[in-house]
């Protein structure tokens, strides 16, 4: 079994167990969509329009977004299951919406080459560091997102190149 399957399947256990299914605070919907989910269905589900959560539920769901956008590349269905239709966006070069990162994301992340150093979650807020393989050499990346309950609403970005004049060895990663 894939590394990436055993993730999505501890994590939606952890979802069902912190959150189960006769949950008066989920929709017969939701229920549905989580039931379907644990056993594994490609039946469209997602978080947004945000339903409200707890840090563990929503460090939970952050870390099945990672996993989909980062592990699998899988831009379409990250930002389908996990990201607002109105996401507030900071780069100063994106236009603002699910739609027109999605569309600029699906022409990037499935052909580059980066890894995921680490990520972290704590309050509303998860941030990934990655290291994407550039010429001449790799540049930092620093994603940071911020939830309000299930859905992710908003996003920064940060990248640093390695200066010419670098004298720190280990900087960046």
């Amino acid at each position: 079994m894939h590394l990436q399957t055993v993730l999505s399947i501890l994590s939606t256990a952890t979802l069902l167990l912190a959150f189960p299914l006769s949950s008066d605070s989920l929709s017969a919907h939701d229920r549905s969509s989580l039931a379907l989910k644990a056993r594994g269905s490609n039946s469209t589900f997602s978080y947004c329009p945000s339903k409200p959560a707890n840090e563990f539920h929503q460090r939970s769901i952050f870390t099945e977004f990672v996993n989909t956008l980062y592990g699998e590349k899988n831009v379409t269905k990250a930002f389908e299951t996990y990201i607002a239709v109105d996401l507030i966006e900071h780069d100063p070069f994106d236009a603002q919406g699910r739609a027109a990162n999605e569309a600029k994301l699906s022409a990037i992340i499935p052909y580059a080459s980066f890894e995921v150093l680490r990520h972290s979650f704590d309050a509303d807020v998860g941030f990934i560091h990655v290291k994407v393989d550039e010429l001449p050499e790799p540049i930092a990346l620093a994603d940071i997102y911020r939830m309000e309950g299930t859905c992710i609403v908003e996003h920064w970005d940060v990248t640093q190149a390695r200066p010419a004049n670098a004298t720190n060895p280990i900087a960046m990663f």
